[in-house]
């Protein structure tokens, strides 16, 4: 989220009035943000550098959220680019969540999720994931805009 808000909460160097009504609100929504500190800052431009640059979750997808990390790569805006992974536990598992509904994820539907969307992003960028390497479609994805000058019209797809 480019929250034009600034906050030492998400590691900027100061917090501003916009910055402190962005941290109420998270935290009266349960909400958290995944940012970790870094030498790098999520914006840059003429006029200075900053942090407004936020990744928030909820509870539910808190402890599957890792390896934040503020690219090197340059980007077609002032903004850098920002990854991080998404990683699921085990299958089968149960999770709570805040009304305390309880849901169980079964294998079988998990992996046909996963089927389908593999399916969809490969036909969609007319590319192809091998099998087992599913985890590598970031990367893919990733070297597929490399290659194209104008992102807008590869992503229109």
């Amino acid at each position: 989220m480019d929250s034009n808000a600034r906050s030492t909460t998400w590691y900027d160097v100061t917090t501003n009035h916009r910055g402190k009504l962005l941290e109420e609100f998270l935290a009266s929504n349960q909400l958290h943000i995944i940012n970790e500190e870094s030498t790098r800052t999520t914006f840059q431009s003429r006029r200075g550098t900053s942090n407004i640059d936020i990744t928030i979750t909820n509870n539910q997808m808190l402890a599957n959220i890792n390896n934040w990390q503020i690219l090197e790569e340059e980007s077609v805006s002032d903004h850098n680019i920002i990854k991080f992974y998404i990683t699921f536990g085990s299958i089968g598992t149960k999770i709570n969540n805040d009304h305390d509904l309880r849901y169980i994820i079964k294998e079988q539907q998990q992996t046909e999720f996963y089927e389908k969307l593999y399916y969809k992003i490969a036909k969609t960028f007319q590319t192809k994931v091998k099998e087992g390497r599913e985890g590598d479609i970031d990367e893919e994805l990733n070297r597929l805009l490399k290659g194209h000058t104008d992102i807008r019209n590869s992503t229109r797809r």
